[in-house]
């Protein structure tokens, strides 16, 4: 409502708030910042990070280049159209805004992705020079968000100073006799150098000014120059280009974001049903029966269980009480719902994966490194528990067990430890097994520190001997739902994976690959063609990538598995302060609600219910914030978008599903059955996001369980699909078990009129049944193969 209004708006309040304390920000902040630019903010705000901080200098810089990076990631022909149609049918605009919208859309007409990296930068943009007494010019052209930096030309201080708080202004303040095209274009220029934005030798520029080359004040006049030494020429005419170019060969992901939000959304609890799925990784704070009980009950879908830690046997006595807390609480569900099935639950092996970690050190002592100090790195590979490293007058030496090092990284790669919190530059390689390094900040280095090697291909096996035996002598000899599979780098790393679940009876294990690496992002095509689904894991990608970047590879990953039909679990910090207070920062109340509205299937908590003092209310947390979320998004452009982005031709199923989704909206359906054998129909029902929730009815137990991972699936486990039809009208058995699940509700008809097409203006809805969609085989049984879609 602000940028349509044309008035700034500032996002406040713990954006980095663990910036207080820790040189870098949670995943959750680092997408909060991002996310913030995206929703259209003009500024974002840093209040204790900075006034009682102990990083404010960085916490102003990371929260610089985060807002940077985001920028990068905005489609401003999109942008621009929503705002200008954000004028329509409300408010006749004046003749000056009119004029300045198409300096505007000037400016993003002029601004290409000329190198084909994807973005546009800043040196592939035009600048706009506007001069003005008043600032009412400048603020008219920013709110139509043009990509290029608009220099604000005045002779106003007042004017400058609010420059700061209005997205893309730069102030260029004006001297005597300067309030001209050609003094503001020369004063602009010099402003242009400091900040690094391309201006001179022959770089095009639009300048405004009124009809007689001055301040703009009733209208305004826009010119295309060029510049050179700080003066400037009318631009010549160039020849229109007459080549098509394809939209597809452009490098870019489109994300179908959106979201139509009411004041009544906000003001009233979330009565829909929950859609988006959680994940809740086991640990000692809620693996007792009584607690995963509880997490259940709030709303958890998949027990993660997380082999980074425990042996065979301990884990075992988890995986068993998880089972008989299932059988307890859905005999309870059973009962208290008066259900003819008992739910089910389904749970998650992650993989330890392949690993990088420091040597031991002389005396298992730990050794200071400072700023600038050189070091040398050792190979030691898997003779890493016995290497000793140590720091003398003479020399630093640490060990390393990626064996590969050397062979690896090249020099100005960066050596990451700890979480990120040291950082060494490599120098220079000097055999097959040292490399000479700069330490580049004041560091206590242990023992068995995590490593990362980011923009590395790191050449280790995604599955490691221990990798092999806890999948198939645990994972598939215990009947587990899904692997998450550790640093997945290539889709012949998911090829393996399969190889090896499969040779020990795993073949209804799905896999989850974790996307942790540059090299896991760059070869998502080839991944997301294997996999069952991905894992956008922010911890280690938070390391591989820069931080400023891990917003954009969510959306992208995301996005990207959605088209692909492929669910998209987001994990790593999401409600990390919940670990101490039973509240979550404002960061991670809208990172868990953006995930959503990227697109997720599911939202995952970690050390929340691992280790966490609250693991319970979490959960739950984390659940209501899902479904609030879920009312913002728009079913009817996310199925067009799905539709339009997805390979033709279509399968029979996916027609099928992405017409059953249509339909759910169209007729505004309650709930969509499909009677699904292994889950291939209900799976590509999921994809196309109904606005309803989805009852899968199957014969087979893991397609029941694996449900807890798919956007809007829920399971009715029955013994067999062709001993009678399950929704062959309203008074079927699939009927009957949605509305004891609560999935159907007293439902508000919409009554659509031709005349208006403002859903906001809609008569009062007329409280009535609501419409059935249901998908099944010919003969009402199994929809796998061909799928009818009938309405009830």
């Amino acid at each position: 409502k602000c940028n349509i209004a044309g008035k700034y708006v500032i996002c406040a309040t713990q954006m980095l708030e663990s910036m207080c304390e820790n040189p870098l920000p949670t995943r959750a902040e680092m997408t909060d910042v991002a996310n913030a630019v995206f929703d259209g903010a003009d500024a974002t705000m840093l209040s204790g990070e900075t006034a009682n901080g102990a990083f404010p200098a960085k916490a102003v810089a990371t929260m610089a280049a985060i807002n940077a990076n985001a920028e990068l990631g905005i489609d401003y022909w999109q942008q621009y159209a929503f705002l200008h149609r954000g004028n329509a049918g409300t408010h006749t605009i004046t003749t000056l805004e009119a004029s300045l919208a198409n300096v505007a859309l000037s400016s993003v007409e002029f601004s290409a992705d000329k190198d084909g990296d994807g973005v546009i930068s800043a040196d592939e943009t035009v600048p706009i020079v506007v001069l003005t007494e008043d600032g009412v010019a400048a603020d008219l052209i920013t709110k139509y968000r043009p990509p290029s930096a608009v220099f604000v030309a005045t002779n106003s201080q007042h004017v400058v100073n609010h420059t700061n708080v209005r997205f893309g202004q730069i102030p260029v303040l004006l001297g005597e006799g300067e309030g001209n095209i050609a003094g503001a274009v020369k004063a602009a220029s010099e402003v242009a150098k400091k900040h690094g934005i391309p201006f001179e030798e022959g770089n095009k520029v639009l300048v405004v000014s009124c009809k007689n080359d001055g301040f703009v004040h009733i209208a305004a006049v826009a010119h295309t120059v060029t510049v050179s030494g700080g003066a400037y020429t009318p631009a010549p005419t160039e020849p229109m280009p007459t080549t098509y170019v394809d939209p597809g060969v452009l490098n870019t992901v489109v994300s179908k974001r959106g979201t139509r939000i009411s004041l009544e959304d906000i003001l009233t609890p979330a009565e829909c049903f929950r859609k988006t799925k959680t994940v809740c990784t086991m640990g000692p704070k809620c693996w007792d029966e009584e607690t995963m009980r509880a997490l259940l009950r709030e709303g958890m879908g998949v027990a993660r269980f997380n082999f980074s830690h425990g042996d065979h046997e301990a884990q075992q006595a988890v995986l068993d009480r998880y089972r008989e807390a299932c059988k307890k609480e859905g005999a309870a569900m059973e009962e208290e719902l008066g259900l003819d099935y008992t739910p089910h639950w389904a749970c998650l092996l992650d993989t330890k994966g392949p690993e990088i970690r420091t040597a031991m050190l002389r005396d298992h002592e730990p050794i200071y490194l400072e700023k600038n100090q050189p070091i040398t790195v050792e190979a030691v590979g898997d003779a890493y528990t016995e290497f000793q490293g140590y720091k003398t007058d003479e020399e630093t030496r640490i060990g390393l067990s990626y064996a590969k090092l050397c062979q690896s990284v090249r020099p100005g790669n960066k050596l990451l430890f700890a979480d990120g919190s040291l950082c060494i530059e490599v120098l220079e390689i000097l055999d097959d097994r040292n490399l000479k390094g700069r330490v580049l900040n004041d560091k206590k280095l242990g023992e068995r520190k995590n490593g990362n090697l980011p923009g590395v291909k790191v050449e280790l096996d995604v599955l490691q001997p221990k990798d092999i035996n806890d999948v198939q002598n645990f994972c598939c000899k215990n009947e587990m739902d899904f692997i998450a599979a550790s640093f997945v780098q290539t889709g012949e790393d998911v090829q393996l994976i399969r190889k090896v679940l499969d040779e020990a009876g795993g073949q209804n294990v799905q896999i989850i690959s974790k996307i942790e690496n540059e090299e896991g992002v760059a070869n998502i095509d080839a991944i997301l063609k294997y996999s069952d689904g991905i894992m956008v894991a922010r911890g280690d990608l938070g390391m591989e990538i820069p931080s400023q970047k891990v917003a954009l590879a969510q959306k992208m990953l995301i996005t990207k598995a959605n088209v692909a039909g492929r669910f998209a679990i987001c994990a790593t910090q999401m409600l990390e302060s919940m670990c101490d207070n039973p509240l979550p920062t404002r960061a991670e109340m809208l990172d868990v609600a953006n995930a959503v509205f990227d697109g997720a299937d599911a939202t995952m908590l970690s050390g929340e219910t691992a280790n966490g003092a609250f693991p319970a209310v979490a959960v739950s947390t984390m659940a209501a914030i899902n479904a609030n979320a879920e009312l913002a998004k728009t079913s009817s452009a996310s199925i067009s978008f799905l539709r339009d982005f997805t390979q033709r031709p279509f399968t029979t199923i996916e027609s099928a599903a992405a017409s059953a989704a249509m339909g759910a909206v169209d007729c505004a359906a309650e709930l969509i059955v499909v009677i699904s054998g292994k889950g291939a129909a209900a799976k590509a029902m999921s994809k196309y996001r109904p606005p309803c929730p989805i009852l899968v009815v199957t014969a087979d137990a893991a397609t029941a369980r694996q449900t807890g991972a798919y956007f809007g699936q829920y399971a009715m486990k029955v013994d067999d699909l062709t001993s009678e039809k399950f929704a062959v009208d309203r008074f079927a058995p699939a009927i009957t078990e949605a509305k004891a699940l609560k999935l159907m509700k007293e439902w508000q008809g919409m009554k659509r009129t031709p005349s208006s097409l403002d859903l906001s203006k809609q008569p009062k809805p007329q409280t009535r049944g609501g419409n059935i969609i249901v998908i099944a085989g010919p003969d009402g049984g199994d929809a796998d193969k061909h799928p009818v879609v009938s309405f009830l």
